[in-house]
């Protein structure tokens, strides 16, 4: 009775939790962006990977298809998953496990951003379960993003649907592994991931007591927002911010689509932009920028207020700066005084995972 009085405290509790609205720059990108969970590595240099001795990394030998009987469905790959034990009551108890349905990024990242969860766990002795993506980060089918990424066949196995089969089948091995049958599961996620958390429970409601969907569009949205809504929401962010620096940030995409077309421009905007490594193609550049003005409205909030930083910034460069040299001022002071800039490669589990989901 206690446990499950708990439950119905907890579930109006775990409503508060709210994500920041994912947004997006009106470039006319070539790929839909996408930043899940990743800000601590847009917006610092923070290491995700380096995560407190409590969390335990643990591989689970998943099936491939769960959805047909012919002989690739015998094909397993391994998917990574995260435990943290430290505030568990144990099986005995029936303490619950809250089961973090990962989204599109490597699961270590989510770890690292989602300390709502430890909370939660603390709070009601519950054990911790974070379930990676398939065809994200380490959870690679076919052994490697090559040969995962290689075409319609290898990325056919590549659906909601078959990673929240995939949560069902781990979470089931587990609690059995664990003589935690007993032990109610709560599934938990945000954007994308608080989608897969509320259809996590929907389909499978034998195996998730409750569900929190954070900041997630849960029902049919087909066509209910313009293709380029999310690039038109964050070029009104910094609108609304200052039109200069809205005007200034517009401008500069041909400015900088001129240098790339010199001979050595694109190390010319390396250095313009002081990034440790050369850009390659200057597609890699617009992406690199992009994907920083993305990063600045999605997690825009006191005290830091990213776009304002990066707008006071561009309108108060001295007189005669021209437009890259305000840009780069923005640039600049949004992500820190370091001695050089990162540049993201945009791995395909990233950028073409996200891409290949929002269009099947």
């Amino acid at each position: 009775m206690a446990h499950q009085l708990s439950f119905q405290l907890l579930l109006p509790l775990l409503l508060l939790l709210t994500e920041t609205c994912v947004v997006d720059m009106a470039t006319g990108s070539s790929w839909t962006a996408r930043l899940g969970m990743n800000r601590r590595s847009l917006m610092s240099h923070e290491d995700d990977t380096l995560l407190p001795p409590e969390f335990v990394t643990y591989f689970y030998t998943q099936t491939l298809d769960h959805f047909n009987y012919k002989p690739e469905s015998y094909t397993t790959f391994q998917q990574r998953y995260i435990m943290n034990s430290k505030y568990w009551g144990g099986a005995n108890t029936s303490s619950p496990i809250f089961v973090y349905t990962g989204q599109e990024s490597d699961i270590t990242q989510v770890v690292s951003f989602a300390g709502f969860v430890v909370e939660l766990a603390s709070r009601f002795n519950g054990l911790l379960i974070y379930i990676e993506h398939r065809y994200y980060g380490d959870s690679m089918p076919f052994g490697s993003e090559n040969e995962a990424f290689q075409n319609a066949t290898t990325l056919g196995f590549f659906s909601s649907t078959q990673a929240l089969a995939d949560y069902a089948q781990l979470i089931i091995d587990l609690k059995r592994n664990l003589s935690a049958e007993n032990c109610p599961i709560i599934a938990l996620g945000g954007s994308y991931g608080g989608m897969l958390a509320s259809w996590f429970r929907l389909k499978y409601p034998h195996i998730a007591f409750g569900a929190l969907a954070s900041s997630a569009p849960i029902l049919y949205f087909d066509d209910i927002t313009p293709q380029n809504g999310y690039h038109v929401i964050v070029s009104n962010d910094f609108r609304d911010t200052s039109e200069s620096c809205y005007d200034t940030i517009k401008q500069s995409w041909s400015e900088i689509d001129k240098v790339a077309a010199e001979s050595n421009g694109l190390l010319k905007l390396s250095q313009i932009f002081t990034t440790c490594q050369p850009f390659n193609y200057s597609r890699e550049v617009r992406d690199n920028i992009e994907i920083r003005y993305i990063a600045a409205a999605q997690f825009d909030n006191p005290p830091d207020n990213p776009v304002s930083k990066v707008c006071n910034a561009i309108d108060g460069a001295p007189p005669g700066t021209d437009i890259l040299g305000r840009v780069v001022a923005g640039f600049n002071a949004s992500f820190g005084d370091v001695p050089c800039h990162h540049v993201h490669d945009f791995e395909p589990s990233n950028k073409d995972g996200w891409t290949w989901q929002v269009n099947i």
